[in-house]
């Protein structure tokens, strides 16, 4: 099996380098995504009307599972609602970008790719905002109706799954990622640390 060496000595698959360095790009396409939408919130001056508008109009708003909530909670407080919204989505857009040049950072030799004590804090960061993406996701999800893909002859031109849906996945698979390299990184006892004979990691 090809491997590179790792600045702790031990040897990580070559693949499973390729792997995380797709999977930074991946997050970092997310990344750019969520900060770019609340960017774009920040510059509307009329951000909390246009919210309450697409509020209302929404179908799941009215009927469906989070109806109540946001009846009860949402549309009593749009301002607040609002903006949480929008700094939620900053927040988790850099927190996605910055987690991902870390696992591309990672992939290189030498010093540059070398461990760093704060790393273990960023991929716990990352992994909560794989679950903020998701939740944020979701929640548009079923705003807009909640409709399952389906064979339906008038989707024949647009995408048979809801753009939502395939974030929330791609929101729980960063999840997944982060926190298996947070599990990865954090500090452990000296024999604990040492490495198996194979020497082989997974996430890094």
């Amino acid at each position: 099996m090809a491997t590179m060496e790792t600045t702790s000595g031990r040897r990580l698959p070559r693949s499973g380098s390729a792997a995380l360095a797709v999977a930074a790009l991946v997050q970092a396409v997310l990344g750019i995504e969520f900060v770019l939408t609340g960017l774009s919130k920040v510059a509307d001056s009329g951000y909390v009307a246009h919210f309450g508008t697409f509020i209302a109009a929404s179908p799941g708003a009215h009927r469906g599972l989070i109806a109540p909530l946001v009846q009860a909670v949402v549309m009593p407080h749009l301002a607040i609602a609002a903006e949480l919204a929008k700094f939620g989505e900053l927040v988790v857009g850099v927190v996605l970008l910055v987690a991902a040049a870390e696992t591309a950072r990672r992939r290189f030799s030498g010093r540059f790719g070398g461990q760093r004590r704060y790393e273990p804090a960023v991929a716990l960061a990352g992994a909560g905002a794989g679950l903020g993406l998701a939740g944020i996701s979701i929640t548009i999800f079923l705003l807009q109706g909640g409709e399952l893909p389906a064979v339906n002859p008038a989707r024949a031109f647009a995408s048979a799954i809801p753009v939502e849906l395939m974030m929330v996945a791609l929101g729980l698979a960063m999840a997944w990622l982060e926190f298996a390299r947070f599990r990865a990184l954090r500090p452990r006892s000296a024999s604990a640390a040492a490495p198996a004979p194979s020497g082989l990691i997974a996430v890094r």
